[in-house]
C-alpha cells in the first residue's frame, strides 16, 4: 500500500495525498479480493487515466480504470467517479480478462513449449482486451497501438515494483 501511494504521489503530483490514500488503500483491498497484484492494478489505471478519478475519455470511458457504461451493471459500478467502486470494477474486469485467456482451449497439435510460453501472454492478452475487448483481440490479435499499451503498462508495473 505504501509503494503505490508513495509511486502515486511522487509521478502524479495532481493526484491529492487524499486520494492518493483511498487509491492505495482499494487496489490493495481489492488485489485481495480478486487475487490480482495490487501494483498491477495500480499499473493499469496510471496507464488509463493517470490515477485521475474524475477523467472521461473521448469514447465515454469514466474514471480510475476507465471503465465503459456498458460494463457498470456487471461491475456493480452505479458511480463511476467514486474509487472505492471505479478500482473495484477494473480489478474485477481485469480478473474477468485473465480468466477468459487462462480458460481458452489450447490447439493440442502445439508442443508443450509453445503451450507455456502462450500461457505466459495470457497475461498480455488480457491487457490487450481490456483495451481493445475480448472479442477483437480474439479475431483480430494485438495491433501495433494496442501492443503499444501492453508495452506502457508493463512499463508502469516496473516502475512501481521500484518504490
Amino acid at each position: 500500500e505504501s509503494a503505490i501511494f508513495k509511486y502515486i504521489t511522487t509521478k502524479f503530483k495532481k493526484v491529492s495525498q487524499d486520494d492518493a490514500k483511498k487509491i492505495s488503500k482499494n487496489l490493495v483491498d481489492y488485489g485481495k479480493k480478486y487475487n490480482l497484484d495490487p501494483k498491477f492494478v495500480a499499473a493499469v489505471i496510471a496507464r488509463e487515466s493517470g490515477f485521475r478519478k474524475d477523467a472521461v475519455s473521448v469514447t465515454g470511458a469514466k474514471g480510475l480504470g476507465q471503465i465503459k457504461d456498458f460494463n457498470y451493471k456487471a461491475l456493480k459500478i452505479r458511480d463511476p467517479f467514486k474509487i472505492e467502486e471505479n478500482v473495484s470494477g477494473t480489478a474485477q474486469y481485469l480478473k474477468k480478462m485473465i480468466r477468459k485467456w487462462k480458460e481458452k482451449p489450447m490447439n493440442t497439435t502445439l508442443n508443450e513449449q509453445k503451450k507455456a510460453t502462450l500461457k505466459q501472454d495470457d497475461i498480455k492478452l488480457a491487457l490487450a482486451s481490456y483495451y481493445k475487448g475480448f472479442t477483437a483481440v480474439n479475431k483480430e490479435g494485438v495491433d501495433t497501438k494496442t501492443q503499444k499499451y501492453v508495452d506502457d503498462i508493463i512499463d508502469y508495473y516496473n516502475e512501481i515494483l521500484n518504490y
